[in-house]
């Protein structure tokens, strides 16, 4: 893939919002082009379908426990409890649209945002796919290609007067791949019908998450405009439709970003400094970009940054590990802050390093900047299904003590239980991840699928 340049101009006025005007519909043009350096970087890799999030070796394994039917096993009861989910029950039916609005819906022809439309119907496609992986039972695979056939036939455009559709564009875009990656070896589903799915994701996301991670939203604005979670999100987009696409280049993109990018997505901006020693004796810590501004956005980067180092791992590359594990000393550092594991936090003060977001940058816009001083007591407890993933890897996969991944497994413990009833930690569309959309920024389901043992 080359990069794609905007037809329209963006205007970016708003802050962390940013204004487009797109005519008639017409998002891109391919117009000038130029390519990407990947020197040093993979020429091939090597496709395991399915191997996004979950992988074949994920499935096998929890089919295993789920045939045993234990319920003191927390993978069991996790499937149980997910077989209760409303976007996992069959028959399900999809509410396709031809326009999707997440943001201003002036000048789109929208009367309002309805992303959430997409945002149910990716969590039910997903979620179907995976149910037919672990039962065998062909109707969920059916009605999950029905989804995602129905999306692919309608939908045109995904948009807004700003730059909140990049948000839509990010979180269902990864979760849609997941969903035809687990799809991708049901004979239902024919080629035919996969092809048209793998155009419709290439033109109407991929091509906007790449343009949104190349142009940080606008010429108006800085490399670091927009917080971690903005570019993580569509970074993971791209990542799972890649793997998707067995798209080698889109791959080392979402690679060469993470590792060497300019903006927040990029492992030494998301964790703008280095790891200090825990002032109570575990492991290491390390704030992040957004843990200054509120514990709801902290943890979302957590749970996304989760999802796509796993997506890399499971096609060969190691994000998890990436400078001396910085990313388990951001997780530590969060789930610090915001697990209580007896029903209060462990502590009031946590090791701060002042944090300027955009002040005295590029950006046109100098009204949005902020300094950050301390962690944000904001949103404080924020728990997302992100944990027992995260806790999983290091433990299991890296071979780190417990004193070394300390807080991840506390935080783990706490997201199994539902009001001391052991339910697993849930995932999207989870109504203790909230009612609208931040019950739909992750695919969660992590206990069930990633939970290996204490």
């Amino acid at each position: 893939m080359k990069k794609t340049l905007l037809s329209a101009i963006i205007l970016c006025a708003l802050g962390c919002s940013g204004s487009e005007n797109i005519p008639g519909g017409e998002y891109f043009n391919p117009g000038k082009t130029e390519e990407e350096d990947y020197s040093g970087y993979p020429t091939s890799y090597e496709f395991n379908h399915p191997c996004a999030l979950i992988s074949s070796t994920d499935i096998g394994r929890v089919k295993e426990r789920i045939a045993a039917e234990s319920s003191s096993d927390p993978v069991y009861s996790a499937f149980c409890h997910f077989c209760e989910n409303v976007y996992a029950q069959y028959p399900y039916k999809a509410n396709p649209q031809e326009i999707i609005v997440r943001g201003d819906p002036k000048g789109t022809g929208v009367s309002g945002e309805n992303y959430i439309t997409v945002s149910r119907d990716a969590a039910a496609a997903f979620q179907l796919a995976l149910r037919w992986n672990l039962t065998g039972e062909e109707k969920y695979a059916r009605n999950a290609a029905e989804i995602l056939d129905a999306w692919a036939r309608k939908l045109k455009m995904v948009t807004a007067n700003d730059n909140n559709q990049y948000l839509c564009l990010g979180f269902q875009g990864y979760t849609l791949a997941n969903a035809a990656e687990l799809l991708g070896k049901y004979p239902g589903w024919t080629s035919a019908s996969q092809q048209k799915f793998k155009s419709w994701l290439r033109t109407v996301w991929l091509e906007r998450n790449r343009w949104f991670i190349e142009n940080h939203g606008g010429s108006n604005n800085c490399p670091l405009h927009y917080w971690s979670n903005w570019e993580l999100c569509n970074l993971a987009s791209m990542l799972a439709i890649g793997i998707y696409l067995e798209d080698i280049e889109t791959i080392n993109f979402v690679y060469k970003t993470f590792r060497e990018g300019q903006g927040s997505g990029c492992i030494s901006n998301m964790i703008p400094y280095n790891p200090v020693e825990d002032p109570d004796g575990h492991g290491k810590l390390a704030q992040s970009m957004e843990s200054g501004r509120d514990q709801g956005h902290a943890t979302l980067v957590i749970s996304l940054c989760a999802e796509l180092c796993q997506m890399a791992w499971n096609i060969g590359l190691d994000f998890w590990g990436m400078d001396d594990n910085k990313v388990l000393a951001m997780c530590e550092y969060t789930a610090k802050y915001n697990v209580r594991p007896s029903g209060s936090y462990l502590t009031g003060a946590m090791p701060f390093t002042e944090y300027a977001y955009c002040s005295g940058c590029s950006c046109s816009n100098q009204n949005h900047g902020s300094i950050h001083q301390s962690v944000s007591p904001s949103g404080r407890g924020k728990e997302r299904p992100c944990w027992d993933l995260i806790y999983s890897h290091y433990k299991y996969e890296k071979h780190l003590t417990d004193d070394e991944v300390y807080y991840v497994r506390l935080f783990a413990r706490q997201l199994r239980y539902v009001d001391g009833v052991l339910t697993g930690d849930g995932g999207s569309g989870d109504p203790r991840y909230g009612s609208s959309s931040g019950a739909f920024d992750q695919i969660g389901w992590g206990t069930m699928m990633f939970y290996k043992g204490e």
